[in-house]
C-alpha cells in the first residue's frame, strides 16, 4: 500500500471518530435526565394543636372558618374533600395539601368543636364500665347519633367505632363493645 491509501484511511477513521463524537453530543442532551430529589420542607408551619397566637391565617387564605371546615372534614376521614378544599383555597399544589392534610392536627380550639367538647364534658360521668349504647347515645349531639346508627346499619364498624372514640374518648376496647352491642 501506498502512502496516499494509508492517508484515506487515516482520514476516514479519524472523521468517523468525528461524526461519532458529534452525535454522541447530540444525542446526550436529548437523554432523560434522572428526577431530582425532592426534599418537603414546609414553608409555614402545619401544627395546630397549640395556637400560638391569634392571627387570622397561616397560609395565604386559610381562614378560620376553612380552618375549621378543614377540621371537620379530617376528623370525619374526608381527606381527599379536605385536599381539594384547601387547594382552591391556598393555590397549593396537589402534593403539597396532600402533605399538609397528612399531617394536619385537628384544633381543639375549633368552633365548630364546642358541641363535641359538650358531648365529652355530658361523658365524664359516664365511664366505660358503666357506659351503656343508651347512656351514650343520649349525651351525643344528635347528628353524630344518628351517623353511628346509619354506620352501624350500614355494616361499617370500624368508622363507627372512630367516630365514638373521638366523642367520648374512651380506649378502642370498651368502644369497640358499644358498637357491638349498638343494635
Amino acid at each position: 500500500m501506498d502512502i496516499t491509501g494509508v492517508a484515506w484511511i487515516v482520514g476516514i477513521v479519524v472523521a468517523a471518530i468525528i461524526v461519532v463524537m458529534i452525535l454522541t453530543a447530540a444525542f446526550r442532551g436529548m437523554r432523560p435526565k434522572a428526577p431530582e430529589a425532592q426534599v418537603y420542607t414546609p414553608s409555614v408551619a402545619v401544627s395546630r394543636t397549640t395556637p400560638t397566637s391569634a392571627s387570622p391565617t397561616t397560609v395565604t387564605g386559610l381562614t378560620p372558618q376553612l380552618t375549621a371546615e378543614i377540621d371537620r372534614l379530617v376528623g370525619a376521614g374526608q381527606k381527599i374533600h379536605a385536599i381539594k378544599l384547601l387547594r382552591e383555597h391556598t393555590g397549593l399544589s396537589l402534593k403539597g395539601a396532600k402533605d399538609r392534610i397528612e399531617h394536619w392536627s385537628v384544633s381543639t380550639t375549633a368552633p365548630h368543636l364546642a358541641a363535641v367538647s359538650n358531648a365529652s364534658a355530658a361523658t365524664s360521668s359516664i365511664t366505660p364500665a358503666t357506659a351503656t349504647p343508651a347512656s351514650i347515645r343520649a349525651t351525643l349531639p344528635v347528628n353524630v347519633a344518628v351517623e353511628i346508627d346509619r354506620l352501624v346499619a350500614s355494616n361499617q364498624p370500624i368508622v363507627a367505632i372512630k367516630l365514638l372514640r373521638q366523642h367520648t374518648g374512651f380506649g378502642l376496647k370498651e368502644t369497640k363493645d358499644l358498637v357491638d352491642a349498638w343494635r
